[in-house]
This record gives C-alpha cells, sequence and structure tokens, in this order.
C-alpha cells in the first residue's frame, strides 16, 4: 500500500487522537453505569463520561468546517457529493446495527417494528425523546443528531464564513448560554430529558463549526502543555462537581465546563505537531474505526451481561479489561466486514 505523506502531513492528527479517547471515555462510562466498575479517583469522572458525547459533537463540527472551508457547497454538484460522502460513511453501518439488534436483542412487537421503520430508516428517531429507550435507540440516537446536524452544515458554513469575527464571538456566547441555561430549566420544571434532544446537539455542533473559523494562531495555545492543562482542568473540574454533588446524572448540565475545555482542547489539538503521532498507523486505524467502536457499544452491555456471570468475572480490573478487548473486536469486525466494503463499493457507484 502506497501511504501519501502529504496527506498525512495535513492531517489534524490532534483530532484523531480526541476522537478515539472520546469513544474510549463513553465505554468505561457504561462500564460504571453496567457493571459499577471502580476506576479509583477517577470513578467520579468517569461516571459522567457521558458528557464526551458533547465533544464528539463539537468535534465533528470542527473537523467539518476545516474540511470544507474552502470549498462551496451550495453549487450542485458539491452538495450532492457531500450529502453522498456523509450517507456513505453512516448509513450501512447504522443499517446493519439496527436490523441485527431487532432481530437477536430487541422486544418490540412486528407491529411496533414497522411503525418504527420508516422513522429510523429516516434517522428521525431521535426527534421523539422518549424513544431514546426503545430498541436499539440508547445507542445509536447520536447518528439521528449527526444526521440532522449534517443536513444543515451546508448553510452553517455559508453562514459562518460570512460573518466577522465579533459576530461569531456574539454566536459562540448564545449558544453556549443556551446549552449552559437549558438544563436548569429541565431540571427545575422536570421536563423530558434533552441528552438526545437533536437541537441542543446541533448547537454543539455548531459552536464546534464557529471555533473552527476563528483565527487563532497563537503557539501557546497548540502545545501539548496547553492541552495538558486543560484535561486536568476538565478531570478536575468533573471530579470535584461530582463530589460536591452537583447535579450528578445531569450530563447537559455538565456543558458548563465540557464546552469551553473541549473547545479549547479541539483548538489545541488541531495545531498540534507531533511527527510520531502523523506517522502512527495504529492511530490511524483507531480513528477510522471509532464510529464502528461507537456503535460496537450496542451490543457490548448485552454480552457482558451474558458473559460475566458464565465465565464468572468478578474482579473488577478484568471486567473493564474484557469490555474494551470485547469491543474492540466488534468494532474491528464491523469496520472491516462491512464499513470499508461498503464504502469502496458505494463510492465507485455513486
Amino acid at each position: 500500500m502506497v501511504i501519501d505523506e502529504k496527506k498525512i502531513s495535513r492531517r489534524m492528527v490532534g483530532l484523531d487522537l480526541f476522537r478515539v479517547v472520546a469513544a474510549l471515555m463513553v465505554l468505561l462510562f457504561h462500564c460504571h453505569i453496567h457493571h459499577d466498575c471502580s476506576f479509583g479517583p477517577l470513578t467520579g469522572f468517569v461516571s459522567m463520561g457521558a458528557i464526551f458525547m458533547t465533544g464528539f459533537f463539537m468535534l465533528s463540527g470542527f473537523v467539518l468546517f476545516r474540511t470544507y472551508q474552502e470549498r462551496e457547497l451550495f453549487k450542485m454538484d458539491a452538495l450532492r457529493n457531500f450529502y453522498l460522502k456523509r450517507a456513505i460513511g453512516i448509513l450501512p453501518l447504522y443499517y446493519l446495527v439496527s436490523v441485527v439488534y431487532v432481530l437477536s436483542l430487541g422486544s418490540e412487537s412486528q407491529f411496533q417494528n414497522l411503525v418504527l421503520l420508516p422513522i429510523e430508516l429516516l434517522g428521525l428517531q431521535t426527534v421523539f425523546s422518549t424513544l431514546f429507550p426503545v430498541s436499539h435507540n440508547g445507542g445509536t440516537w447520536f447518528i439521528s443528531c449527526l444526521l440532522l446536524a449534517y443536513l444543515f452544515f451546508p448553510l452553517m458554513q455559508e453562514v459562518v464564513k460570512q460573518w466577522g469575527t465579533r459576530a461569531k464571538l456574539v454566536a459562540l456566547g448564545v449558544s453556549t448560554l443556551i446549552l449552559f441555561w437549558s438544563p436548569l430549566v429541565v431540571h427545575t420544571f422536570s421536563t423530558d430529558s434533552i441528552y438526545s434532544n437533536p437541537f441542543f446537539r446541533g448547537l454543539e455542533f455548531f459552536i464546534g463549526v464557529v471555533l473552527a473559523s476563528l483565527p487563532v494562531n497563537a503557539k501557546w495555545i497548540t502545545s501539548w502543555k496547553s492541552f495538558i492543562i486543560e484535561a486536568i482542568l476538565l478531570v478536575v473540574g468533573v471530579s470535584v462537581a461530582v463530589k460536591l454533588n452537583i447535579f450528578v446524572g445531569n450530563y447537559m448540565l455538565y456543558d458548563w465546563i465540557a464546552v469551553p475545555l473541549f473547545g479549547c482542547m479541539a483548538l489545541t489539538l488541531a495545531g498540534l505537531k507531533s511527527p510520531r503521532l502523523q506517522k502512527s498507523a495504529v492511530l490511524r486505524y483507531a480513528s477510522a474505526a471509532s464510529y464502528a467502536f461507537f456503535l460496537a457499544q450496542t451490543f457490548n452491555t448485552e454480552i457482558e451481561n451474558w458473559l460475566f456471570p458464565l465465565c464468572g468475572i468478578q474482579n473488577n480490573v478484568l471486567q473493564i479489561a474484557v469490555s474494551i478487548v470485547l469491543c474492540a473486536v466488534i468494532a474491528i469486525a464491523l469496520h472491516e466486514l462491512v464499513e470499508k466494503p461498503c464504502t469502496q463499493a458505494l463510492k465507485k457507484k455513486l
């Protein structure tokens, strides 16, 4: 296989690292809530690992803008190609996981699945907040949010490209304020959770888009030292808040610390230069398979609930290790046997 050195040198390898860490943290979070796994002094932080979904949506918007900022997406061919590429990259694996789950683990009746079918084919299930615990939607809800964000991205991009710095900062401030305040409304009036709400996840995506458009060139921001400081502040901030029992379990309320720090991390990691990471085939592969890794978690807990008692796995560290290995094996199988072949075949055809 010929390696494109120019493509590797342009790759924002720091964001690959961010993507892999986010996927792993969500898995560790599931280990904690489903199996009560302990992570020592980091248990409080891991118990709020769902906040890394905020990082995932911000990262998605950030990477898309940096990728397409020089392109005019409102031309018909460019718009068609943009949507086709997103659909090819997301839908085949999503459809397979959905079908396999319904056939093997689903508890809904044939009639219920038939009613859900058009909604899930179009990726609209997250619009219905009460569908989160139904069928596979507890594991695939983020795809629905992502599809809706992708739908509006070309418009977001064109609007943001025409704004000046002041308008971008105002947009960031208003969007962040909405994300900070809305969970308080949920808590005060006991409304439906906004965790899987596409509007609020779309705001996180939009914040990533705007951040990617800012002219940030300061060298001190794009350094490993800055990233380490940001990571420490995130861990300490969340851990202290959990220790003080501040809205524990209200993951969206923790956007007060997640949004600013994930935003700083995105800016920092996007500009990091690391020849070693740039050439790391392991990191590139892990990043490419991260979508499959997220989807593999749809099955992980159910398999573990059967496997752990069967094999007598009770040790905390062993449970965590088995969970990571199991998820990685499923993700690699999905990536190699479904995602890559489908993507290649559909790109050639379409």
